[in-house]
C-alpha cells in the first residue's frame, strides 16, 4: 500500500507518522462536517448536492455505501469510485473493474479532490470524502 500524503498542496511519499513505539499516529481530520435539516450547519440535505468518493477496500467507506443503500440515497448521492489498489501515486479513478470516475471534478486522483477543497491542505488522501457540491 501507499504511503504518500498531501504536504502544502502537494503530492509526497511520506512514511506514516510512528510514535517512539513505532505505533502509528493518526492525525486529526482536516475535514469534518454535519448535514442537518434543522439550519444549524452550512450543510442542508438536497438531493443531487452531494457526491461520495469511496474505495472498495475501505471499510470505512463500506459502511457509508451500505447506508446509502438503506437509506434509498442512490438517487440522490452521486458516487465515484477509486482503484481498490492504491498506487504510489493514491487514490486513482482508474478504469479497472469497479471503477467509477470523478464525474464531479474530473480528477484522476482522489488527492486533486482534497486540493480542490483546500489548495494548501496538508495530510493523508482518504476514504470515504462526502463532497458539496455547491460550496
Amino acid at each position: 500500500m501507499a504511503t504518500g500524503m498531501l504536504v502544502n498542496g502537494k503530492w509526497t511519499n511520506e512514511a506514516y507518522q510512528q510514535d517512539p513505539q513505532g505505533r502509528f499516529m493518526r492525525n486529526p481530520t482536516k475535514f469534518r462536517n454535519w448535514i442537518r435539516a434543522d439550519g444549524s450547519t452550512d450543510y442542508k440535505p438536497a438531493s443531487g448536492r452531494y457526491h461520495l468518493y469511496v474505495s472498495y477496500a475501505c471499510p470505512w467507506a463500506h459502511r457509508t455505501l451500505i447506508m446509502r443503500a438503506l437509506k434509498g440515497l442512490e438517487e440522490a448521492i452521486t458516487l465515484s469510485i477509486v482503484d481498490p489498489f492504491m498506487n504510489k501515486d493514491g487514490w486513482e479513478f482508474s478504469d479497472g473493474p469497479g471503477c467509477i470516475p470523478d464525474t464531479v471534478n474530473g480528477a484522476r486522483y482522489l488527492r486533486e479532490v482534497y486540493i480542490k477543497a483546500d489548495p494548501n491542505c496538508t495530510g493523508r488522501v482518504t476514504v470515504p470524502v462526502l463532497w458539496d457540491k455547491e460550496t
